[in-house]
């Protein structure tokens, strides 16, 4: 062999592999593209650094996990054919992926949109879900260990720091393994690893995947460890403010500190892409939509009345009586007058049965009732500043809440104006594709989600 320091010259022989040129070089060995003589196909050899492999229990750690990764076959893993050793130095040899990996397709083209990177997410999901499934964790889930082939697959790579999670579960305690940009919590602190650190390990990449950089990027080694420790993820909507509020919210759950507050498993983050895939959008009828609202409006009635009936019937028996001014009598708040009371609470009632519900739900009662929804335009769930925008836009009314007793011509401007609401919303529906003024406002849609059809939203 030549000089440890230097890489194998084209023409080496390992075992029945034959170096062909250098694909790429890490912080644990070199990779090279290799012909397998016996086969007669191309495969990617990965060899141990010699200052790695120097060390006797990280070389028979390596030889014993990259065994373990030999196990697990996936669509969108790489297969691990054979474990030996040269001149002291271990290596392995996995499938050869013609493609280009995951971070030097974002340095090239930026980060990808929503679908196409939903897609990689979930695919890189799945193959670390077989490969928990089979007791490894890969630890060392970067975006230059995932493969992007010519026909849109997803390949984990590079099981090198791979770990049997039916071996010694304190192999790495005190030990640092990886990439600092890309560690967790665990990783840096040397303690015992499973698949919540490769979850965390995914989240980071999601975040690169989308934003085009590391949440964690500082020039000084210190300072990433101590955000990876420390440091809260970086709001992916900033980087990102077209992307659904959902994915953002789940990459933090990834990227939580706590392993116990990370998702259970790769399987449950593989559904959550999925279901934060755009999908076809079908425009509720503008009927089942009037009919929605009416039954709003009615809820919000029949909660406020029954708000005054309690009023007036319990406040005189626990001693607050009216007096003729229309305060609450000695004793209250005060003498709070009933009047604001009565209006902070129909406000707090009418936001509660439409705004507050829809942004936890993305649908109030009414809209339930005809199996409507409220998203974005791209499907998702929309943010809660766009729905308060709809909700402003869709009933202007609410300021009549506001307006002190006696003001008349307020009050028929604000009733103008909810009725030109209404009337001009609808008229918009004709032509805007199925969207009312409050939707074109907020940049959002209801959509019909009849059984197994239409939009999906987390």
């Amino acid at each position: 062999m030549t000089e440890p320091t230097a890489p194998l010259p084209a023409g080496t022989r390992l075992a029945h592999y034959e170096v062909i040129r250098v694909l790429g070089t890490g912080g644990m060995g070199t990779v090279y593209l290799a012909r397998d003589t016996a086969l007669d196909r191309e495969v990617a050899v990965k060899v141990l650094r010699p200052e790695v492999a120097g060390d006797p229990a990280l070389r028979d750690r390596f030889v014993r996990e990259a065994r373990a990764a030999a196990r697990v076959s996936h669509p969108n893993l790489t297969h691990v054919y054979f474990v030996g050793e040269a001149d002291g130095r271990p290596y392995f040899a996995m499938e050869y992926c013609p493609g280009t990996t995951l971070e030097a397709a974002i340095r090239e083209n930026g980060p990808f949109p929503l679908e196409k990177g939903l897609d990689l997410l979930e695919q890189a999901a799945r193959g670390l879900a077989a490969a928990h499934g089979a007791g490894v964790v890969h630890r060392d889930v970067k975006p230059s260990n995932l493969m992007v082939l010519p026909d849109g697959r997803v390949k984990v790579t590079d099981f090198g720091l791979a770990k049997s999670l039916s071996g010694d579960v304190g192999a790495t305690a005190g030990r640092i393994l990886g990439t600092p940009t890309y560690m967790s919590p665990e990783q840096v602190r040397g303690k015992p690893v499973d698949a919540r650190t490769d979850i965390y390990l995914l989240g980071l990449t999601a975040w690169f995947l989308f934003a085009g950089r590391p949440p964690f990027a500082s020039e000084q080694i210190g300072e990433v460890i101590n955000d990876q420790l420390n440091s809260p993820l970086p709001p992916l909507a900033a980087a990102r403010p077209d992307l659904p509020p959902a994915l953002g919210e789940a990459v933090d759950r990834m990227c939580a500190k706590d392993p116990a507050q990370r998702p259970a498993s790769m399987e449950e983050i593989a559904r959550l892409a999925s279901s934060l895939r755009p999908r076809p959008l079908y425009a509720a009828p503008l009927l089942a939509r009037a009919a929605a609202s009416i039954i709003d409006v009615l809820i919000v009635l029949a909660m406020w009345a029954g708000f005054e009936f309690a009023l007036d019937f319990a406040l005189p028996r626990m001693g607050y009586g009216l007096t003729p001014e229309g305060t609450l009598g000695e004793g209250s708040a005060a003498g709070l007058p009933t009047e604001i009371l009565r209006r902070v609470v129909l406000l707090s009632v009418w936001g509660a049965a439409t705004l507050w519900i829809e942004a936890a739900r993305g649908t109030t009662l009414g809209k339930a009732a005809f199996h409507l929804r409220v998203v974005r335009t791209d499907g998702n769930r929309p943010s809660r500043r766009a729905l308060l925008v709809r909700f402003l836009a869709k009933y202007p009314g609410v300021a009549l809440v506001l307006v002190p007793d006696g003001m008349t011509v307020v009050d028929a401007v604000v009733l103008c104006a909810q009725g030109l609401a209404w009337a001009g919303g609808g008229l918009w529906y004709f032509f805007a594709d199925g969207r009312t003024l409050p939707d074109v406002l907020s940049r959002t849609r209801v959509v019909h989600r009849g059984p197994g059809e239409g939009v999906r939203v987390p």
